[in-house]
């Protein structure tokens, strides 16, 4: 099982020292290219409450969750469709692009020809957001 990943924040003190925080702050989420319900989906803790936005934590969800392509930029899929694959385990394009078609037309009632449309579009996003 993966392991959660923690902020770290300054402590309000003279002697100010670092420590685990309770969650990212919506204005690091949002510089690493995240909103608050995609965290919510992966299993990012959000802290609300903090304004600040440090860095390092910055750095580490670019790091550990990179920038999410949502299923819904994949021609031919909707909310609808988008609910039942994240139903299925597939929760974004990287997701789709790596799935097993066979397991994931078990899972759905989709056909392994439209998943495997799907699937090359998943790639080609990847592809031009590797580029960019």
């Amino acid at each position: 099982m993966e392991e959660k990943v923690k902020p770290i924040v300054h402590t309000p003190m003279q002697r100010s020292r670092l420590r685990k925080g309770r969650g990212f702050s919506l204005k690091e989420l949002r510089a690493a290219g995240l909103t608050p319900s995609e965290a919510k989906r992966l299993g990012i803790s959000v802290d609300r409450r903090r304004g600040t936005a440090y860095p390092e934590n910055i750095g580490v969800l670019k790091e550990n969750y990179g920038v999410i392509i949502p299923l819904t930029a994949i021609k031919g899929i909707g909310q609808a469709t988008e609910k039942k694959l994240i139903e299925a385990g597939i929760l974004d394009a990287y997701d789709l692009a790596q799935a097993n078609l066979n397991e994931l037309a078990e899972k759905t009632r989709y056909s392994e020809g439209t998943l495997k449309k799907w699937q090359g579009g998943a790639k080609g996003l990847l592809k031009e957001e590797r580029k960019a």
